[in-house]
């Protein structure tokens, strides 16, 4: 927790769609397929080959959201268009994007034909830009498949038949497909002092392990299941359409979470502006997991039992603003009238950072990351600069 820039929430969790009927077109031509993809994983992210008029490009599989390309990709592809729509993304942010048709894409050997997608309008984007990508393959074009996905061995499996894959449905759950983009959810238990249970999105997209949504912690709260370490008012997750409104967030612990036959201990979040609560990349990368969109069925097999996830918090949440390294959330409280959201992060226990590049905080491991942060140089809103000793 709070040791990743691009945090919580990276790209669209749900679509705000308005008389749209054509988002669930698209299957494979193939009546029975079993395909093994590899994939390149950069930095929490998931990054398929698919070819899509014999030339191959990089899209980024993401269960959180619908099909997506970028307004590159669209120039260069030409699809026709079917009409416009508003979306939100993770953070609620808004914007209309145009839904297209994508006759044809292949993925390893799987063909699907007559899908759709949406358009992005953006002409910069960080998640694009700083990851090469041309597009997602998202939770509409899958509703019909099963994947396998083992983070550990890059390998990426699609198929229609579950008999081809070794399966147990002791370490499985129920899953159900929500929403016209068919996104899946399942049903985790959370316990503190008292039990409770929570359906949350398993997003692929998502950078962390669990992001805990303001709208469900406030059903919890009186339930004395999660630990309350800190509240702040800030903004740390970006999202597709931008960071998060500036409002209060809440650091918590989670003494325990099982998802299945899986037990995580110590589990940090922190609370999001989404309407979801949400189970991110971290946990894909600590087992097999099989979404089987088909029966619905979700299938884990952990790397160990009784995972620990406790680690240090940070006195700040970092974040990325006008391009620029900067405070997000400051949770100590001796510290909160020294440093502000939005005040330029100049310089980390000496290490100059006022020109590093903002595509190496994304796409790169965290410069959080296993240190202990003794000092740091800021320069406020108003253009000081202020060094403090943590």
């Amino acid at each position: 927790m709070n040791k990743n820039i691009v945090l919580l929430l990276i790209l669209l969790s749900n679509c705000c769609f308005s008389q749209i009927l054509t988002f669930n077109k698209g299957n494979a031509q193939e009546q029975n397929y079993y395909s093994v993809i590899k994939f390149d994983y950069e930095n929490g992210k998931i990054i398929i080959p698919v070819l899509i008029n014999e030339k191959t490009y990089r899209f980024l599989l993401d269960t959180g959201a619908p099909n997506l390309i970028s307004k590159n990709f669209a120039a260069i592809l030409k699809p026709k268009k079917l009409q416009d729509i508003k979306v939100s993304d993770g953070n609620n942010n808004q914007s209309t994007m145009n839904v297209v048709e994508l006759p044809y894409l292949k993925i390893g050997n799987v063909v699907f034909e007559n899908s759709v997608a949406l358009s992005s309008e953006d002409e910069k984007n960080l998640v694009f830009d700083c990851f090469n990508l041309d597009g997602f393959i998202g939770s509409n074009l899958l509703r019909n498949s099963i994947l396998q996905i083992d983070i550990q061995n890059k390998t990426l499996i699609i198929t229609n038949d579950e008999k081809k894959l070794s399966l147990y449905k002791k370490n499985s759950v129920k899953l159900s497909l929500i929403g016209i983009q068919s996104s899946p959810y399942i049903w985790i238990k959370l316990k503190g002092e008292k039990s409770g249970k929570e359906q949350v999105l398993l997003d692929t997209g998502m950078k962390g392990f669990y992001s805990v949504s303001n709208r469900n912690y406030n059903l919890f709260k009186n339930e004395q299941i999660f630990k309350l370490l800190a509240s702040s008012s800030g903004t740390e997750s970006i999202s597709l359409f931008g960071n998060a409104t500036i409002n209060t967030q809440l650091s918590l612990t989670l003494p325990k979470l099982e998802i299945s036959n899986s037990n995580f201990l110590n589990v940090s979040t922190i609370t999001t502006n989404d309407d979801n609560s949400k189970i991110g990349i971290d946990f894909f990368e600590k087992g097999i997991a099989t979404i089987d969109f088909l029966n619905k069925r979700f299938y884990y097999e952990p790397t160990e039992n009784n995972i620990d996830l406790y680690e240090k918090v940070l006195k700040f949440s970092p974040t990325i603003l006008n391009n620029k390294l900067s405070i997000g959330i400051v949770w100590d409280e001796k510290l909160k009238n020294l440093i502000f959201t939005g005040d330029e992060i100049i310089e980390i226990n000496g290490k100059n950072y006022e020109n590093y590049p903002i595509c190496d905080l994304i796409n790169k491991k965290s410069i959080f990351e296993d240190i202990e942060i003794t000092e740091i140089k800021i320069k406020t809103q108003k253009g000081e600069i202020k060094t403090f000793s943590l």
